[in-house]
């Protein structure tokens, strides 16, 4: 059986695709969709070039047997949405999406927003009428609150096209399902985060501490909690495993709360240690949702990061400690989906290269792979 995982090319956001199976019964997981012009630049020319690999006719879509978005930041739903568009928009598309996995803001809160009082598009646009409301608008945060209204338009297209959202857990994707783990066309997958006791405390906290912040225009405020906890707390984490291998796709789920699901879950050994074949590492390398104690839990044979440089991702202390956590151990492979001479911010790029420049002067030998400038992926062959 075929194995391979696939990272596009997804500037700062990730963009996934998991393929497996035999030749005459090819398999395709698509995770994230990067943020915008991913559609257009990458993901799109991507799956039609898995078009033309698998020689399929103009009137046979291509099947995507689960697509799963893994949170509602901006960065990994904005291509999710335009694929949805597009199937909405034609019968005859040239892809297929059989079940859809996601959790919106709406279920993650308990809260169904009236017009005028939600998150959305709208209200982003409307903040640069005032000081606080201009520097918001430049932010990652700013830029989360427009991603909640797109969460709510890529409900209503799963509802229209009838994908079977969240099947077979029938609510919520979380570790304490009693659907969990679900297998889909012989994958194996382990939810395990969030937890409902994550997303009991999400909720409890926008209705006592938040709401009330919407109605009084508090938006920077609320804009630092839909960035910190609705996207860090609700990040779907999924070990996916198939013939004899092990993928940790993490979202930008924190770290603790990964490893309290895999233990959770039976995966950690007497010594809470496991080994995986590759770990996506969570939130593009940012240094703030994992510790040292992360990396010294799950060693993997591949680590990648979809990072390229914005928002200082991946952080410097990130990749020290994932070289002091595999100390007297080189057998493994650090992977960018962006070269570090085309950051969009060129001293991260050149702090990274640095980084790994110093690490084998000490001597150290694992690898690090660079997507090639003119690639639209990496893949790495399991």
């Amino acid at each position: 059986m075929s194995v391979k995982f696939e990272a596009l090319r997804a500037k700062y956001g990730d963009s996934l695709m998991l393929h497996y199976g035999s030749d005459d019964d090819r398999q395709l997981v698509l995770i994230d969709g990067g943020p915008d012009t991913v559609w257009d630049e990458t993901l799109k020319p991507r799956l039609d070039q898995l078009r033309a690999e698998r020689n399929l006719d103009d009137d046979q879509p291509l099947q995507i047997a689960l697509l799963m978005v893994s949170h509602l930041d901006s960065d990994h739903i904005t291509g999710i949405l335009k694929l949805m568009r597009l199937l909405a928009a034609d019968p005859k598309a040239p892809y297929n999406v059989k079940k859809a996995w996601v959790n919106t803001f709406e279920d993650l809160t308990g809260e169904k927003p009236a017009a005028g009082t939600s998150f959305g598009a709208a209200d982003i646009a409307a903040l640069p009428a005032t000081p606080l409301g201009a520097a918001l608008a430049q932010t990652k945060s700013g830029i989360e609150l427009a991603s909640i209204g797109q969460g709510r338009e890529l409900r209503n297209l799963i509802n229209e096209l009838v994908l079977q959202n969240n099947q077979p857990f029938n609510d919520l994707v979380t570790v304490d399902s009693p659907r969990n783990p679900a297998v889909i066309n012989g994958l194996k997958l382990t939810v395990v985060a969030p937890s409902k006791t994550n997303i009991d405390a999400l909720k409890d906290n926008w209705a006592k501490n938040v709401k009330p912040k919407l109605q009084e225009a508090k938006h920077a405020e609320v804009a630092d909690y839909v960035d910190r906890s609705v996207y860090n707390l609700s990040s779907i984490v999924v070990l996916a495993e198939i013939d004899g291998k092990r993928i940790l796709l993490t979202g930008d789920g924190r770290g603790d709360h990964a490893l309290a699901g895999l233990k959770e879950k039976g995966f950690l050994d007497a010594n809470g240690k496991m080994e995986v074949d590759i770990l996506k590492l969570p939130h593009h390398g940012s240094e703030r949702d994992v510790k040292i104690d992360y990396f010294q839990a799950i060693h993997a044979k591949h680590y990648v990061i979809s990072a390229n440089g914005k928002f200082s991702n991946p952080d410097l202390p990130t990749l020290k400690m994932i070289s002091d956590a595999r100390k007297g151990d080189d057998d493994f492979t650090i992977w960018l989906t962006n070269p570090t001479n085309e950051f969009e911010l060129p001293d991260i790029g050149k702090g990274v290269q640095a980084f790994f420049d110093a690490d084998k002067a000490a001597g150290r030998t694992y690898r690090v792979n660079q997507r090639k400038s003119k690639d639209l992926s990496i893949v790495i062959d399991l």
